[in-house]
């Protein structure tokens, strides 16, 4: 089996190799072998070999393509440049064609993704297409201007549209992260749809103990630094409980800095520490160590954020906000604890109802332990492979 994957994320070339952050290129190299597993991403050349990368891609592996900043600098640019949208739909049929009978994985809302998908159907080729995150509300954020609400709604219209031509279309399987996504999709193909996580926690060994909790509640976040993942309300709440909570953020992203100074003005520099980007073999030991993983998210564009699996791996039980597709395996007062979108009290609240009850955080954590069987890059590696199967076999 080949499997050309269009993931999206912005490579760094260094000599023969391409290196980012986790992906599902990852995913797919850990499921059929590096030999087998091609990738499309834009790309850009550095001095100095990346370090606290966890996806490396050999130099004949890798097709380079164009890089743009997001899904409105793409479409702008499709818009007001001459050319530019076709250039992008020729790399992919250049690409397309040197790897005729292979699956294209594709991993939308990425733009990129969505255009190469749309080739590789043309092609008569078929296509795995995973759906991480829902576009379609991201236009309501308040950082956005009036005109660009508008903007963007009309582009979000036209995303879905897109993406329902390729779910619909007979050569797609689609692999859906979270409940609100599988859900458009079953719209549109009921008999190729599947729920997916493309998961790169390997399952802990058989002599793994959870660390007991201590009077200090531990809370781990683990994702991308920016606001509307919700870390500035996290370090809020740290900050009104005080001594009684410890925060570990692991992650990088534009709004480090200012959580850092946030951190600082709020007096909790000594409850909350930032470790930055890390290697994903590197995440065990902090998962071991925590009590709580806390995915605060207030965005539009949620499916179903992956460090939720990565939590049961390890036996520890998860606040979330309502976002996305969390439904699919988040159970309130089972595995974790549920809050509003963007309610800063409901997220002080679910904090500090674990540390006053450790009836319910024994609870929770047995309930996580019991997800443990699917939250392993195993079981999502023979998910996948299964449904191939299955598709070849018909």
């Amino acid at each position: 089996m080949k499997i050309v994957s269009f993931v999206g994320e912005t490579f760094s070339s260094f000599n023969d190799a391409y290196y980012t952050k986790p992906t599902s290129a990852a995913f797919l190299q850990d499921a059929i072998g590096r030999d087998n597993v091609f990738v499309c991403s834009p790309s850009v050349k550095v001095v100095d070999k990346p370090t606290n990368f966890s996806t490396e891609v050999s130099a004949s592996k890798f097709h380079s393509f164009p890089a743009y900043k997001s899904t409105k600098d793409f479409a702008l640019k499709s818009l007001l440049k001459k050319g530019y949208l076709k250039s992008y739909q020729n790399a992919a049929d250049e690409v397309i064609s040197n790897h005729k009978g292979a699956y294209f994985w594709i991993r939308t809302p990425s733009i990129g993704s969505i255009v190469f998908g749309l080739q590789a159907l043309k092609a008569g080729e078929k296509v795995l297409h995973h759906m991480c995150a829902d576009a379609s509300n991201t236009w309501r954020d308040n950082k956005y201007s009036l005109p660009e609400k508008v903007f963007g709604f009309l582009l979000s219209r036209y995303i879905r549209f897109k993406l329902s031509q390729i779910c619909s279309n007979k050569n797609t399987i689609n692999l859906c992260t979270g409940d609100s996504l599988e859900k458009f999709s079953k719209k549109y193909a009921p008999n190729s749809t599947y729920q997916f996580v493309d998961l790169m926690v390997k399952k802990p060994s058989e002599n793994y103990i959870s660390t007991p909790a201590s009077n200090t509640l531990k809370l781990l976040f683990i994702g991308r630094v920016v606001e509307d993942k919700g870390i500035y309300d996290l370090i809020s709440s740290v900050s009104k409980l005080k001594s009684k909570v410890e925060l570990t953020v692991i992650g990088d992203g534009p709004d480090l800095e200012s959580a850092k100074q946030l951190s600082s003005r709020l007096n909790v520099s000594s409850n909350v520490f930032f470790k930055g980007q890390l290697p994903h073999s590197q995440l065990p030991q902090y998962l071991e160590a925590t009590d709580l993983v806390v995915v605060p998210s207030n965005n539009y564009y949620e499916g179903f954020p992956r460090v939720i699996m990565e939590a049961w791996a390890y036996k520890k039980p998860v606040i979330v906000s309502d976002v996305g597709g969390v439904k699919a395996f988040v159970k309130h007062g089972v595995n974790g604890l549920i809050f509003k979108q963007g309610d800063k009290a409901g997220l002080l609240y679910s904090i500090q109802l674990l540390l006053d009850d450790k009836t319910l955080l024994a609870l929770l954590t047995k309930g996580a332990e019991s997800m443990k069987s699917l939250s392993n890059q195993q079981y999502w590696i023979e998910q996948a492979l299964n449904i191939i199967e299955d598709d070849n076999e018909a």
